[in-house]
């Protein structure tokens, strides 16, 4: 195992020489499997290495136990250890989370406070590689979801990455490497335990190198998204403007690339990540004016041929009288007709792509738009 660390850690371009990198440290078997095999590798490669345990203070006297083990192990070996200690229990009820998310958010809060010269190596391997893949899968992911747990991400590497869960256990027996169990991993009414004892052995049977041919795959995926986030990119540098986003250059762009586009215009501007419906509906605005709100009331308006944030004072249309014919509100051109209709079952269908709303007119006083 120790020389596919050293081919992975090569491979990805993890460390390099005279790197400090930190070792987190929970004290199960991939955790102690790490730190024994990066410490076996830190002369040669050339880099110092320290190891750090976060207490999440979730499992009482068992938490404090792990946390003792961690030190006893690191003095044992001659690694320099530091331990932080968390109220993920509280903090998970001030910020409303759950446990975990609120657990691996301390985490790497904790761990971005190093500063981004320090490599922290944490003990991802294939196989949860291969769990958060299917767990991805399971909730309809795209390919950026399909990538799952990546060799290097910013100053987070992971030596482990190309090992199996049977190989780094297998490295603990043979070297007699003890570590700590964590009772909850046997517990299956967790949707990642339930992936890891009951739908990966059925894929094993299936195909003993489930793993490594899973990688293979998340790697390709990881390559294409990529390479799209690329195209990607580019499109959104030749649409931008100093007013905004040029609509018929992101209109006419493919349709995969537009949507990638149009998720990052939307992080970049506004901060957040827009559900996948609010993509479409912004499709369908590029071409055809108009605004729409997404995620808890941001607007996106096309008007001028421009896609654009207004801010609320800015946002609406200027009042439109409803009179039959042609409209122009805002950019999109509105025809109006009065029809008799006894019921109708819908307040807005699309019909060969234009939108038809159905509107009360004995309900209306004054302008409608």
């Amino acid at each position: 195992m120790i020389n596919k660390v050293i081919s992975t850690i090569k491979k990805y371009s993890m460390i390099s020489e005279g790197k400090t990198v930190v070792a987190a440290v929970s004290g199960g078997s991939d955790s102690m499997a790490m730190l024994h095999a990066l410490c076996a590798v830190k002369d040669e490669l050339g880099f110092q290495l320290k190891a750090v345990h976060v207490n999440h203070g979730i499992r009482g006297a068992d938490a404090d136990a792990d946390e003792r083990f961690v030190a006893r192990c690191c003095r044992q070996i001659g690694i320099p250890l530091d331990i932080f200690r968390a109220d993920v229990i509280g903090e998970a009820k001030r910020l409303g989370l759950g446990l975990e998310e609120t657990g691996r958010k301390i985490r790497y809060d904790y761990f971005s406070s190093f500063g981004s010269d320090v490599l922290v190596a944490t003990a991802h391997n294939s196989t949860d590689r291969a769990e958060t893949f299917l767990f991805n899968f399971s909730r309809g992911s795209a390919l950026r979801g399909l990538g799952s747990i990546p060799p290097v991400r910013d100053n987070y590497i992971r030596p482990l990455i190309d090992c199996s869960k049977a190989e780094i256990e297998a490295y603990c027996a043979e070297n007699g490497i003890e570590f700590v169990t964590d009772k909850t991993n046997d517990d299956v009414t967790y949707s990642r335990n339930r992936i890891r004892h009951n739908v990966l052995p059925q894929l094993r049977q299936i195909n003993p190198s489930f793993e490594a041919v899973a990688s293979r795959c998340i790697d390709s995926l990881r390559e294409d998204e990529k390479f799209l986030s690329d195209c990607a990119d580019e499109l959104v540098s030749k649409a931008s403007t100093s007013k905004g986003f040029d609509a018929n250059i992101l209109s006419a762009a493919h349709g995969v690339i537009r949507k990638r586009a149009l998720i990052k215009i939307i992080e970049s501007v506004c901060g957040i990540t827009p559900e996948f419906r609010f993509i479409e509906e912004l499709s369908f605005i590029l071409s055809n004016g108009g605004s729409r709100q997404i995620n808890g009331g941001v607007t996106v308006r096309v008007r001028g041929g421009l896609l654009e944030f207004p801010s609320d004072s800015d946002a609406g249309f200027e009042p439109v009288e409803l009179t039959e014919g042609s409209l122009k509100v805002g950019s999109a051109d509105v025809t109006v007709s009065l029809c008799n209709v006894i019921e109708i079952d819908c307040s807005q269908k699309v019909l060969n792509d234009v939108l038809i709303y159905y509107i009360d007119y004995d309900k209306i006083h004054g302008k409608a738009f």
